[in-house]
This record gives C-alpha cells, sequence and structure tokens, in this order.
C-alpha cells in the first residue's frame, strides 16, 4: 500500500510542473487580413493583455498578462494570422510556465475570450461600414 502512495505522490508531483498550453484556432470568410488584424490586436487588449511585440507582414502578435496570481512568469498569448485563398485563419495560444494547474480553468477561457472579443470588433466593423 505504501509503494503504492508514494508512486502515485511521485507521479502527481511530476505532472505538477509543466507548462500548460490552451490551443484554439479558427477561419473566417468574409473578412480580409486587414480587418481580422485591426480587431485581433483589439481583443488582445480587451481581453486585458498587453502587446509586446507584432509582426504585421507575418501576421504575429505576441502579449503578456498583467495579472500572474501564483504564477512566477506570467502568462504569455500568442496570435497568428494567415490568408490562404480567401480565408483567413486566426491562431491563438495561451502558455502559462510553471503552473501547478489551470486555475478555474482560466487558460482555456482566456482563449475564448478572445475569440468572443475577436468576433465582436469585426462584426461592430462591418455595422460600421454597412453605414
Amino acid at each position: 500500500m505504501k509503494k503504492i502512495l508514494v508512486i502515485l505522490m511521485m507521479l502527481a508531483s511530476a505532472a505538477c510542473i509543466r507548462q500548460t498550453v490552451h490551443h484554439t484556432s479558427t477561419y473566417l470568410d468574409g473578412h480580409s487580413f486587414e480587418e481580422v488584424w485591426d480587431a485581433s490586436v483589439k481583443a488582445v487588449y480587451d481581453i486585458s493583455f498587453t502587446v509586446d511585440s507584432m509582426d504585421h507582414e507575418t501576421g504575429f502578435i505576441s502579449a503578456e498578462s498583467g495579472t500572474h496570481i501564483l504564477q512566477e512568469v506570467p502568462p504569455r498569448f500568442t496570435v497568428m494570422i494567415t490568408n490562404i485563398r480567401g480565408k483567413v485563419f486566426v491562431e491563438c495560444r495561451l502558455l502559462q510556465k510553471e503552473q501547478f494547474f489551470d486555475i478555474l480553468g482560466h487558460g482555456k477561457r482566456t482563449t475564448r475570450r478572445f475569440l468572443t472579443a475577436l468576433n465582436r470588433n469585426l462584426n461592430h466593423g462591418s455595422r460600421g461600414r454597412a453605414r
């Protein structure tokens, strides 16, 4: 019994010391690269991340969270935007280093919040053009 308990404790502690990466992607039909780029930059700020580097030519945005409870290293958020045959693809990743567990699903919620903010910004921009 003690051996099993020791093995379980070792496995649990090894599983806790890892990077947590949350990834999601989508494609947007009917929007240009420029529209998606502008809406993505705004969406990063909307979810309380700060852009620390971006490259418009490659479609790359990198940001850092100002809040990092229980972590020495703040969460990193990256967005990659590509245009392939008239469809604009958006891929986002949230990297949480040195995190023992994803507190209340914060990482997954962050990627969903980004996509919600992106769609809101795109729809708001579309309505502004239609007027």
